[in-house]
Parts: C-alpha cells; structure tokens; sequence
C-alpha cells in the first residue's frame, strides 16, 4: 500500500438542541462526504483518553502551535505543502476553528493565551526510534517556522518545547498580565515550595 495521508474533521456538540446539532453535521457531510462516520455521545474522560493508544508509554515527542486569523491561499500553501511531505506514521497536525462562546469570553478571565484567534494550528511529533529525533524534530521546527510569518500570537503551554521554558517562567508574555498574576498568586498560595515544577513553571 503506498503512502496515504488521513484527514479527521471532529468537533463536540454540547448543547441540549441535538437536532440542531445533527443538522450541522448534515451540513458539513454534504459539502465532503466522509469515508466513515462516529457521532454518539461521549463522556469527557473518554474523549481526553480516546488516542492514548496513539502515545504508547516512552515514545519520543516534539509538539510546536501557534494560532491564525485567515484560512486563505498562503496559510493553505503552507498546510498543503508540510502534509505532503509529512509521509511516516506518526507526526501530524490539526487545525481548530475557534470563535462562538469560546471566542466571547474576555481574554484575562482565563489563561489561554488568544481567544480572538479564528483558527489554532497545533502540530504534534511522536516516534519510537531515537535516530529519527533530529529529522522529526526539524520537520516540526520547519513548519512552524513557515507559519510563524502568517501568525496572529499566542503560545499553548501543552505545546511549548524545552527550548521554550523561558517564556513560561515569564508569565506574562503566555498567559497575559493580568492571567499570569492570577497564577502566580495560586501557586505562592497552593505550592510555595514549588514542589510542582517539572513542566513549564510559574514561580511562586
């Protein structure tokens, strides 16, 4: 079987209105028609752990995201062009259009760091093989990179690198001032010790 790239569109419909929740579907399945098709309803925690099996125990993993305003030719270029070249199992990207409620909610009211941003584009690496570290790396590094000139901001901690360590330490420039004040005042209040410092740390 030769190389084959799989495209997912998913979304969660958590308004009481199911008819009107089925009605969207039918609007997307009309203008492209899946391959195949899951809509049931779904407990949260079974959501969140439906691709574990995708990130078995000790494998490698470099993840970079960044978010957009416009979905047009050049940001489609970009899209086109890295899943083209992106041919091993493993490495991905998906794409998130954001907006409605989440959209309406004030920017300091909590720590997500662009919720006027109309689209968020994560990118996410993950291999068994030690020797494929540098060229998965790089890859993920590049397409970044290529969509940093088209970028509207923001910073997803669950996507921050380790080279990325310093912008979280600062506050601020992830989460926003007031956001990142909030934070640090929990952590001074909750662990002033900072036992809890192994992932991007806020000091207290």
């Amino acid at each position: 079987m030769g190389d084959q790239t799989l495209m997912i569109v998913g979304f969660a419909w958590a308004s009481p209105d199911d008819g009107e929740g089925q009605r969207v579907v039918a609007r997307l399945e009309r203008a492209a028609p899946p391959d195949a098709r899951i809509i049931e309803p779904v407990q949260w925690t079974t959501w969140q752990s439906a691709v574990d099996e995708l990130f078995p125990r000790g494998v490698r993993a470099y993840w970079k995201n960044t978010s957009f305003d416009r979905l047009d030719g050049p940001v489609a270029g970009v899209l086109l062009r890295r899943a083209r070249e992106q041919t091993w199992r493993g490495t991905g990207f998906d794409v998130h259009h954001l907006g409605g409620v989440f959209g309406r909610v004030p920017q300091d009211a909590t720590p997500f760091p662009n919720r006027t941003a109309r689209f968020w584009l994560n990118i996410y690496g993950f291999w068994p093989d030690p020797a494929d570290d540098a060229a998965r790396t790089a890859f993920v590094r590049g397409f970044a990179a290529d969509m940093a000139p088209l970028a509207t901001g923001g910073l997803y901690v669950n996507f921050m690198a380790a080279e990325d360590r310093g912008a979280a330490a600062a506050g601020p420039p992830v989460y926003g001032a007031r956001a990142g004040e909030r934070l640090a005042a929990l952590k001074r209040r909750y662990d002033p010790e900072n036992v809890f410092r192994l992932n991007h740390n806020i000091a207290p």
